[in-house]
């Protein structure tokens, strides 16, 4: 285990996007225009009409995952991550009222909203975080830069 201390929240924003806006994306490209480094996704909630996830598919090493779409009135109970080198790391848990399934996991480009979706998000300033690669295990991990 490792662990990362000494940043403050500088801001709290709420974020609101509108039908078609691609949520990593649109995230990704706030945290850049902002200059968000580190950040706290704390909340989000919203429908969308296309959804991406990858989900792990394997307990052993190296790491392997599948990505899964799914179209339709999709209802996102919860967005929850970090911001880490201007890159939002996102999970969250959707259910879609056509198939009836409740699925949850990361969060991908390609998630596309419906009616409306909105994210709170905390600033945090003076704790450079960033993902490095771990080669051996297959995935990235948070760090410190």
């Amino acid at each position: 285990m490792e662990w990362f201390k000494g940043g403050k929240v500088e801001d709290v924003i709420a974020l609101r996007l509108d039908y078609g806006d691609d949520i990593h994306r649109s995230v990704e490209r706030f945290c850049k225009d902002e200059e968000i480094h580190t950040g706290v996704i704390v909340s989000g909630i919203g429908t969308l009409y296309k959804a991406r996830l990858h989900s792990i598919i394997a307990t052993d090493f190296p790491g392997r995952d599948e990505i899964l779409e799914m179209e339709g009135p999709i209802e996102i109970s919860g967005i929850h991550g970090i911001v880490a080198d201007y890159k939002p790391h996102m999970h969250f848990t959707i259910y879609n009222h056509d198939t009836g399934q409740v699925m949850a996991g990361h969060l991908e480009p390609g998630c596309l909203v419906l009616y409306l979706a909105e994210l709170c998000l905390l600033k945090v300033s003076n704790l450079p975080l960033a993902r490095f690669h771990d080669r051996e295990k297959n995935f990235l991990k948070l760090g410190r830069r």
